[in-house]
Parts: structure tokens; C-alpha cells; sequence
């Protein structure tokens, strides 16, 4: 159970995913993607977690998500994060207009007890998928002024090679991957019938 964002830095490392503290505020990490683009044009979305305890839920956060200053067509992009919205449990868009801002959020109810471990990481896992179901879409919509939610999003197929790279540098490395791979297999001797 996470309480503390020592604990969901523990959970995340411990399932493979680079992070680092912002000081007392948030723990960060960096999550490739298949379609999504970041507004610096890279391959992955940036996740802040952090406990909010006014409201006493775990929010993990992807800043940063679009700029709607980029969008050509506003009102299309607004309507589309409105629908991906409506079309997706749990995950909400959030618009900060001063600045165009376009946040990805998901809160996580956090009990007495914390949050579990699996609440942590399907929270996290959902802001990636989200933003590679809805990029192609919330694209158009910004550029071209129009977006088809009830089509299929068409992202590039990926290569096993391109997939294995990918799982590699969440984990930390080919190297981690390999430990992690190395303690697994201890642990399932070591829990097989004895």
C-alpha cells in the first residue's frame, strides 16, 4: 500500500519505471508511447504522482499533455478532449486557458490504509493508452478542424524489435531487464513445492 511518495517510488521502480522526486511535491516518470507525441515532438508522456490530501486521493498528473495554443482549430480540439473524455472511465482532460495547458489527470481514491500497488500502476498505465487512443484524433481536431472518435485510431505497427527497446529503457536497461528476469526465476524456485 502506497502512503507515502516513497512508496509510490518503491512500487515504481520495483515494476521498472525511471523516476525521480520533485523535492516533496511529486514523483516523475517518463513512459514511451506507440502514436502519442509530446509537444516536444518525442515518443513519450511525461506522469506526475502525488498524493492530494484535501481531497485524499493519489492524482497522477500528465502535464502538458497538448497545448491548445498550437491548435488551429480550438473549438474542435476542445470538443474532442470533451468526447475522448466522456468516452474513456476515469481519465479527464483539464484545460488551463491562461496558458493552453491541456492536462491528462486520473485520481485514485486513497483509503487509511494508502492506495494498493495495482491501483497505482493501472492509474498510471491508463494516461499512455489514453493518449495513444486519442492522439491521432485530438491532432486532427487541432489541425484540421474535424475528428472521428467512432473510427479506430491508426497508429504505426511496431516492431517486436522497437517493442523490446522500449521495455528495456522503462526498465532502466538491458541490464535490469536482466536481473529482474534473474530474481523472478529465484523467486519462483525458491516458492515452487518444496
Amino acid at each position: 500500500m502506497a502512503k507515502t511518495l516513497e512508496d509510490i517510488e518503491l512500487i515504481l521502480t520495483g515494476h521498472g519505471y525511471p523516476c525521480r522526486r520533485d523535492q516533496d511535491a511529486c514523483v516523475k516518470t517518463e513512459i514511451p508511447t506507440r502514436a502519442y507525441k509530446n509537444v516536444a515532438g518525442a515518443r513519450s508522456i511525461t506522469v506526475h504522482l502525488a498524493f492530494d490530501q484535501a481531497n485524499g486521493c493519489l492524482t497522477v498528473d500528465a502535464p502538458w499533455a497538448f497545448d491548445s495554443r498550437l491548435a488551429t482549430h480550438k473549438e474542435a480540439m476542445y470538443a474532442c478532449l470533451m468526447a475522448a473524455s466522456a468516452e474513456t472511465p476515469l481519465v479527464k482532460t483539464q484545460l488551463h486557458p491562461a496558458d493552453g495547458e491541456v492536462r491528462l489527470r486520473v485520481d485514485h481514491f486513497a483509503g487509511t490504509d494508502g492506495v494498493p500497488a495495482e491501483g497505482v500502476l493501472k492509474s498510471l498505465s491508463l494516461l499512455p493508452v489514453f493518449a495513444d487512443r486519442w492522439y491521432p484524433h485530438i491532432k486532427d481536431a487541432m489541425e484540421k478542424g474535424d475528428f472521428a472518435p467512432s473510427k479506430p485510431a491508426k497508429s504505426e505497427p511496431e516492431s517486436p524489435r522497437t517493442s523490446l527497446v522500449a521495455v528495456c529503457e522503462r526498465a532502466g536497461g538491458i541490464n535490469r531487464v536482466k536481473a529482474l528476469l534473474r530474481i523472478r526465476s529465484r523467486d519462483r524456485r525458491d516458492d515452487g513445492p518444496g
